[in-house]
């Protein structure tokens, strides 16, 4: 979906493109303005407020955001409470949020990143066995392995301390 939406930034009223990124946890929108400024601007499933990628809760998100309401796919906000994780290992940040549920027998993990994008989806298979679940091709193709390694040893562990 491509739409233009108007806005006023800076007391000075300006138009932007607007196309529709489909994904399942987000509300999500790479947003183009006049000037060349581009950028993907998404809900937040903690709070349901609008972030601007890379960036954070910014007066322009919430701008954005005020505008796309009418554009997003799913208006209502249903919070999920992540469980953030923040760790060096060697001399590296591991730092992501998750969500976790049972699918069935399955320990499911909605994994996101440090500026609260959805990720992927891992499974516990049980067998010592992990499937990642992708939002989009995308997503698949760019999955660091150091990363999901490190998740997946520390996940469990969560896991055990909530029972």
């Amino acid at each position: 979906m491509d739409n233009i939406i108007y806005l006023t930034l800076e007391g000075t009223e300006s138009f932007a493109w607007v196309t529709e990124i489909p994904n399942r946890q987000h509300n999500m929108f790479r947003v183009s303005f006049k000037n060349g400024y581009e950028n993907i601007f998404f809900t937040d499933v903690e709070t349901g407020k609008w972030v601007e990628e890379d960036l954070g809760f910014t007066e322009l998100a919430l701008e954005i955001g005020e505008q796309l309401k009418e554009h997003a796919r799913n208006p209502i906000h249903v919070p999920k409470l992540l469980t953030w994780h923040r760790q060096t290992i060697n001399d590296r940040l591991l730092h992501f949020g998750f969500f976790n549920f049972m699918k069935d027998k399955y320990k499911m993990y909605e994994i996101y990143n440090a500026n609260k994008k959805y990720m992927y989806t891992l499974v516990d298979m049980d067998n010592e066995e992990w499937q990642i679940l992708g939002n989009t091709a995308d997503a698949i193709g760019n999955i660091d392995p150091v990363f999901v390694e490190n998740v997946i040893q520390i996940l469990p562990l969560y896991w055990a301390k909530a029972r």
